[in-house]
């Protein structure tokens, strides 16, 4: 059962995450549980099979990046959080059976679901993002809802490294904690959730004939005008409209004029008498006022706002000729995700950007906060990274793109040995290894000066090494790194002579030496830990 457990959750390997929820605490204010600094991230190594035993034993609960490099998957879920509008298990317990849905609901630490489904095989993981993506609305969730896997293809760092993105933490720690939940809430054990798995598991096919039909029956009912365009629409026709009137004309309007261009206005007009209850307030006057000073509006549907937003399924709006692809407005693409990396001096980024018309979802990194804050670099980033030029929009219209991205911010510590300051560590470390300085010359020409305890080494010729390893940072940034206080270094930049002998009259030129206390470099090898996530442990 350990092995099927195993093969069920098989992701990307070369990382996983981590949490050890032993160490964690309730917090008082908000319930939740959270653990501190150092408890909760990723892992600097590939996970083994033992990783996957000590999580189903109880010694440290383990997650998983679902999307593969190969952007492959074999497992989802959509992560409903316990805040979330009158959260009630039982209601989506409810709902999953009474649409036959084929998922497995499993209880997250925090009190929430995640709304597992399982493939036969590997599949595009942008399959089964799109295939929970048709869920969300038959969940009463916001399109915001986090998904995973939440990218379909990882990106790379500017040195060509492969990100992460995100992972989500496994079921059945300790075999006890996080279980599946029958249709009456009651939990299933370990054995029946490895037997459910096997039951439940669905080819592509399936997966999309499933989707295909269950998109039909919700819309069943709803104006056959809309078939080529937005959903949502077609969902509010079933019944007239006696609120949310507005937004409902507004984005009927934004569909018409793509239709209907010659005659949208009588189409608005006559959308009003077909598809409102009329009142005082919403009459034909009411509407001819909306169509007025709405003759020169150029953007596009306003998905993120009532009732659109409740009624929302992307994934068919998009394939859809009238559909939210063929806005005309010039709108930013969907950022998400940002996670903080707090390496010193700079701190550097990556976030998720989603492809316009597509479902895509791919990680990008960001060197700097310059790189987000800019909108012409942080165009040069995303083209870089996804192979698409984002379009230049007005200044407040990115100002809000930015406040929704660093509204989740999330902040990590490099695991060790992979920040720039543990790399410049072993740098320094390896080059005061090399050559001694017997001797004025030789220590002028790169050799180490070993004195007092201290060992001393041309500043410059060490850049030119440095820069031989593709190191990113020039001699500004590095200096501050080696004279840390706080860092791992915490050396010094300064003249430096050789020590002249005794029988040498005059004393030697100083050079721009790097002087580092030699103890300190020979101490064991710094232990090998984990990304911790500050501010944000808590466990999904």
């Amino acid at each position: 059962m350990d092995k099927k457990f195993i093969q069920i959750f098989t992701g990307l390997e070369r990382n996983f995450g981590f949490a050890n929820v032993k160490n964690g605490y309730t917090d008082p204010e908000t319930g939740k549980f959270k653990l501190k600094n150092g408890d909760y991230g990723w892992s600097s190594k590939p996970v083994t099979e033992q990783d996957y035993i000590d999580h189903l034993l109880g010694k440290r609960s383990i997650g998983i990046q679902a999307c593969d490099d190969e952007g492959m998957a074999r497992f989802g879920a959509i992560d409903i959080d316990p805040e979330y509008k009158n959260f009630s298990p039982q209601k989506y317990l409810d709902i999953i059976k009474e649409n036959n849905i084929p998922v497995i609901p499993c209880s997250s630490k925090s009190g929430g679901l995640h709304i597992f489904v399982f493939t036969k095989e590997l599949v595009k993981a942008e399959v089964i993002r799109n295939f929970l993506d048709t869920l969300l609305f038959t969940f009463k969730l916001e399109v915001s809802t986090e998904i995973f896997p939440k990218q379909t293809k990882l990106g790379t760092d500017e040195s060509g490294k492969k990100l992460n993105g995100n992972f989500i933490n496994l079921p059945y720690f300790n075999k006890n904690e996080r279980c599946a939940l029958n249709i009456d809430g009651t939990k299933f054990n370990f054995e029946e959730f490895i037997q459910l798995v096997e039951a439940n598991k669905k080819t592509e096919v399936e997966l999309h004939d499933f989707a295909s039909a269950h998109v039909k029956n919700v819309l069943q009912g709803g104006h056959e005008e809309f078939f080529d365009g937005p959903p949502c629409l077609q969902i509010l026709t079933k019944n007239k409209l006696d609120d949310g009137r507005d937004r409902f004309l507004y984005n009927y309007m934004v569909f018409a004029k793509k239709k209907y261009p010659d005659d949208w206005e009588k189409k608005v007009e006559k959308a009003a008498r077909d598809y409102f209850e009329y009142s005082p307030e919403w009459d034909d006057k009411k509407v001819k006022d909306k169509i007025k000073s709405w003759k020169k509006e150029t953007k596009g549907h306003t998905c993120t706002q009532e009732p659109i937003v409740s009624h929302c399924m992307k994934p068919q709006c998009l394939k859809r000729k009238y559909g939210i692809a063929s806005d005309t407005q010039k709108a930013f693409p969907m950022l998400s995700g940002l996670v903080k990396i707090n390496c010193r001096p700079d701190p550097e980024y990556t976030f998720n950007v989603s492809t316009p018309g597509t479902t895509k979802v791919q990680t990008v990194f960001a060197r700097s906060v310059e790189s987000l804050t800019d909108q012409r670099k942080m165009r040069n980033i995303i083209a870089n990274a996804a192979g698409f030029v984002p379009e230049m929009v007005k200044a407040n219209v990115y100002q809000d793109v930015l406040n929704l991205l660093f509204a989740t911010r999330s902040v990590v510590e490099p695991a060790k040995g992979t920040s720039s300051e543990e790399k410049l560590f072993d740098y320094v470390k390896e080059y005061i290894n090399g050559p001694k300085a017997e001797n004025n010359i030789s220590f002028r020409s790169g050799a180490t000066l070993i004195e007092k305890g201290n060992a001393y080494f041309s500043f410059p010729l060490f850049m030119n090494v440095l820069k031989s390893k593709e190191w990113k940072f020039k001699e500004d940034k590095t200096s501050v790194m080696i004279e840390d206080i706080d860092g791992f270094i915490k050396g010094e930049i300064a003249r430096k002579r050789f020590p002249k002998k005794n029988d040498e009259k005059k004393s030697n030129e100083s050079i721009q030496a790097v002087g580092v206390n030699l103890n300190k470099f020979l101490e064991k090898d710094l232990e090998e830990e984990v990304l911790d996530i500050k501010g944000t442990g808590e466990i999904i």
